[in-house]
C-alpha cells in the first residue's frame, strides 16, 4: 500500500494544520485511515475524506470512502479500491440542517 503511504504524508503535509491522517489497516480491497485535529468545520468535514481519495488517486490508487465512524476529535473512514470502470460518489449517511 505505498499508494497509501504517499497519500498520507501527502496529506499531512497539505492539511497538517486542521487534521492528520493514519493508516491504521489493510484488509483486502480495503483499509481505513483514521483523521484527528481540529479541522475547518466551515469547510465541510466529510470534504476532508474526499479530498484523501483524489490524493489517492494521484498516487496511482483508485479508492472511494465505504464508511465514516465519527469519534472524538476526528473520525474513522473506511475506504474500497475500486475495479475497472467502477465510479465512486461519496453520500455521507448524515445530512445536518440548519434552520434559522
Amino acid at each position: 500500500m505505498k499508494a497509501v503511504e504517499c497519500a498520507v504524508e501527502e496529506f499531512n503535509r497539505t492539511h497538517g494544520s486542521e487534521g492528520q491522517a493514519r493508516l491504521l489497516e489493510v484488509s483486502g480491497d480495503r483499509f481505513r485511515v483514521e483523521f484527528r485535529g481540529s479541522f475547518c468545520l466551515t469547510c465541510g468535514f466529510y470534504d476532508y475524506f474526499e479530498d484523501f481519495a483524489y490524493l489517492l488517486k494521484d498516487c496511482g490508487v483508485r479508492a472511494g470512502v465505504s464508511a465514516v465512524e465519527e469519534v472524538e476529535g476526528g473520525a474513522l473512514v473506511e475506504y474500497r479500491l475500486l475495479g475497472e470502470g467502477e465510479e465512486w460518489r461519496f453520500a455521507p449517511e448524515r445530512v445536518f440542517l440548519i434552520l434559522e
